[in-house]
């Protein structure tokens, strides 16, 4: 049990994050879905490397949605906090990713309409992370 103060819980923020927490696993079912049809030959490399990323980053954020739900239901600013600092480094590991994905597949890796449309996905995923967990580190903040 921890020994920290707590703030009130918000249980319609809790909610809404794990609304949030259910969009996150749909984009890990489609990173999941390309994967398969890539190993089955059906999708290129490059074709199938935003949406990967996609995948793998939405299963990084739902830990780190569901870690910003519990501290917005059960009013505890660590577990804020730790969402936050988990959000910064998905936000930073998004980042780094896509140079790799261009520099080892090439800039064709991003820039048919679909390639883009998986990075977009994943950078605005990745951002609303953020937004979700600095919203969740203000409202449990002990005053």
């Amino acid at each position: 049990m921890s020994d920290s103060p707590r703030a009130r819980p918000n249980p319609v923020l809790a909610a809404l994050t794990a609304l949030l927490v259910l969009a996150d696993a749909g984009l890990v079912v489609v990173g999941l879905l390309v994967w398969n049809a890539y190993r089955r030959d059906d999708l290129t490399g490059s074709e199938a490397a935003t949406f990967v990323l996609l995948g793998a980053s939405a299963a990084v954020g739902v830990l780190v949605l569901l870690t910003a739900a519990l501290g917005f239901a059960r009013g505890e600013h660590s577990a804020a906090r730790w969402a936050g600092v988990l959000a910064r480094l998905r936000a930073g590991a998004v980042a780094v990713a896509l140079v790799v994905v261009a520099i080892q597949l090439g800039a064709t890796a991003l820039a048919g309409l679909l390639e883009t449309t998986g990075a977009i996905v994943a950078v605005v995923d990745a951002a609303v992370a953020l937004w979700v967990t600095g919203v969740a580190a203000r409202r449990t903040r002990c005053e």
